[in-house]
Order: structure tokens, then C-alpha cells, then sequence
């Protein structure tokens, strides 16, 4: 096993008992849900056919954290390095943990509020249902309701302000931070650090940035492992039945005082 593959954990996890993950090791058609290492099945106890270290390095995280449960499926926190969220409750955490790891970052340019505005979530979205007792595969539009629902939960998260004493800006620590955080991306974000850098600081900035760009690509993994179990009419237990939605966008809005 490389250094690489010892660094990277997958992007999704799909945790089922040993008896389903012998079955899906001896089923030519499940074989693509265990060689794949983006996307990963993990036996709940026993060893792993193929990947065995990279596998028993996903079980020894998910013990350590209490997510070692038959029939989870988890997503990998984009903003952490070795932290996993249940499918279920993953949109929300992921979209609230930037904005937090946002605050840091301006709290370390020496801002003295950050005050949530507005959460948006995008109309047009894919969701996946997995009922593989039922065989059910089903991708179409995210409806008006469930949009309403995930952005009551996301007010819940985000609402409120955070208020600090102000200071002068870190701007390397808080470059330094947002490249711990998986920020360097948002350009947005190295707007701020620039701004904040040098003569004529700003001191106020209204922004609205995306909730889901970082994780968007560990949900696309979790919908192909999902939609690869149901495909190959993989029983993964009576009580999964878990809808991973992806968003065209979440749109949080912000306002920062330094």
C-alpha cells in the first residue's frame, strides 16, 4: 500500500454486517462496491477481501468515533481530516462546519462580529432514496418541501453572532488556517485575507458564499455507492433506508466587522 493511499480516506463509507459483505465479495456484479477506494463497503467486524489495510484504517476511525454501526452510510467531513457524518444529518453539518471555519478565519483577520444573514438552498437537486429491499434507485428534482425542511435545519445551525474583542490581522494564520481547513479554493476567502492585508484594511464585508462546494464531490461518492449496493440488489439491512440529497448549491450570507 502507497503512501498516498494510507493518507487518503474515502469520501464515503457504507458500513454493513459480515455476512452482506461476504455476499457482495462473491457477487461478480457487487465486486465494484469493495474495489473502489473513493467509495468504501466495510465488513462491521470481520477483515476486508481486497484493501484490507485501507479498510482496517477506516474501521479502527470508526470505532474510535462510535460510527462503527451496521447499515450507516457516512460521508467524510471535508473540513476535517479523519471525521465522518451520517448521510442523514450531513448536508447541514457540512454547510454549518464552513461556516464556523469562515468565522475562524475572520476572527483571525481581526474581525470583531460575524452575524449570520440568510441560508438558500438551490431549487434544482438530485436525491437519492436507498431502499434495497425494495430495489428503489431513484434520482429526480429535490421537491419544494424537503428544500424548506434542510433550510429550517440549516437556520437552526447557523442563526445567531459571534462577537470577538478585535485585534490586528494574522493574515498568515488565518491563511494557514483556511489551508488546514480545505479553503484554499474559495476565492472569496482569499479575497478577505487580501483585503484585509496592508494599508486601508477593510472593516465591513457582506458576503454569500457556497455551503456545499468542498463537500460536493464526497456526496457524489456517496450517491454512486448507494445507487451501486441498489443496482446490484445488495441487501444492506431492514432499517437503511437513507436519503443522501446533493444541492445545486446552498447559499449562506454573511456579514463580517472588523
Amino acid at each position: 500500500m502507497t503512501t498516498e493511499s494510507k493518507r487518503v480516506l474515502p469520501r464515503s463509507v457504507a458500513v454493513v454486517d459480515d455476512a452482506t459483505y461476504l455476499d457482495i465479495v462473491q457477487d461478480p456484479k457487487a465486486l465494484a462496491l469493495v474495489d473502489d477506494l473513493d467509495a468504501v463497503v466495510v465488513p462491521y467486524a470481520g477483515r476486508a477481501a481486497v484493501h484490507e489495510d485501507d479498510v482496517a484504517r477506516v474501521q479502527q476511525l470508526l470505532v474510535r468515533s462510535g460510527q462503527l454501526v451496521q447499515n450507516a452510510l457516512l460521508i467524510k467531513n471535508p473540513y476535517e481530516g479523519e471525521t465522518y457524518e451520517g448521510a442523514d444529518t450531513a448536508v447541514e453539518a457540512f454547510a454549518a462546519a464552513k461556516y464556523h471555519a469562515l468565522a475562524n478565519v475572520a476572527r483571525l483577520l481581526g474581525a470583531t462580529e460575524v452575524k449570520f444573514l440568510e441560508a438558500t438552498v438551490g431549487s434544482e437537486s438530485a436525491t437519492w432514496l436507498a431502499t434495497a429491499k425494495l430495489g428503489i434507485a431513484k434520482l429526480g428534482m429535490l421537491d419544494a418541501k424537503a428544500s424548506t425542511e434542510v433550510q429550517k435545519k440549516l437556520k437552526a445551525k447557523l442563526a445567531g453572532r459571534m462577537v470577538f474583542p478585535g485585534s490586528a490581522p494574522d493574515t498568515d494564520g488565518a491563511s494557514a488556517y483556511a489551508l488546514r481547513r480545505n479553503l484554499q479554493g474559495d476565492q472569496q476567502i482569499r479575497d478577505l485575507v487580501d483585503m484585509r492585508t496592508g494599508t486601508n484594511p477593510i472593516t465591513h464585508y457582506r458576503m454569500t458564499f457556497s455551503g456545499t462546494r468542498e463537500s460536493a464531490s464526497n456526496f457524489n461518492a456517496g450517491l454512486k455507492l448507494g445507487a451501486a449496493a441498489v443496482s446490484a440488489g445488495v441487501d444492506l439491512g431492514a432499517d437503511f433506508s437513507k436519503t443522501v440529497e446533493t444541492f445545486r448549491d446552498i447559499d449562506i450570507e454573511v456579514e463580517i466587522n472588523f
